[in-house]
């Protein structure tokens, strides 16, 4: 399932380095989500909030892949939403549409198809305890710290999109096998 050997000049062929990836993906994540916290707790629910939390959404959500072609993983193709893949035009986020590699990367076999309903399966099953979670979490605040619920609700909101736009990608390139070496 993964669709390349090289994403920024960055080798994943091999489960290590691929799992390096995830970790600082994760790690900047980590970052970012304190950042959009800390910046919310100092000036409230601002545009400029919504703004990074938006780019933030769409754009880094996509360098792992799996939403549209460009990324590590093969984006999905059982199912069209996208009016460019029902014409065939795939969206890249690293190469151009017409490039070889996205158009012999993009078909799953029947091993990868079984692997991404199965992994889509146990992400969203985790997804939803972390709501669960969240929405404990935020029940809590509310009892303890009304004026917290402002804060408390955008960034919760942010942390359960990032992980429903993440987590089926993370856990295909943590336990991917490596990949064979070409040639």
């Amino acid at each position: 399932m993964i669709a390349t050997n090289k994403i920024l000049g960055f080798s994943v062929a091999r489960r290590s380095s691929r799992r390096a990836l995830v970790t600082a993906y994760g790690c900047f994540l980590v970052a970012a989500c304190y950042a959009f916290l800390r910046h919310q707790a100092r000036h409230g629910f601002d545009d400029r909030s919504v703004l990074f939390a938006i780019q933030f959404l769409f754009f880094l959500t996509a360098l792992l892949g799996g939403i549209r072609a460009g990324g590590v993983v093969k984006p999905f193709r059982g199912v069209h939403w996208v009016p460019l893949l029902e014409r065939g035009n795939p969206q890249s986020l690293f190469k151009t549409a017409d490039s070889p590699a996205i158009q012999q990367n993009t078909s799953l076999d029947e091993r990868e198809t079984f692997e991404r309903d199965r992994v889509h399966f146990l992400a969203y099953t985790l997804t939803r305890w972390l709501a669960l979670l969240l929405f404990a979490l935020y029940g809590l605040i509310g009892f303890f710290h009304t004026e917290w619920l402002s804060q408390a609700g955008p960034f919760f909101f942010f942390l359960l999109t990032l992980t429903i736009w993440s987590l089926p990608q993370t856990i295909i390139l943590w336990s991917e096998p490596d990949m064979e070496t070409e040639g």
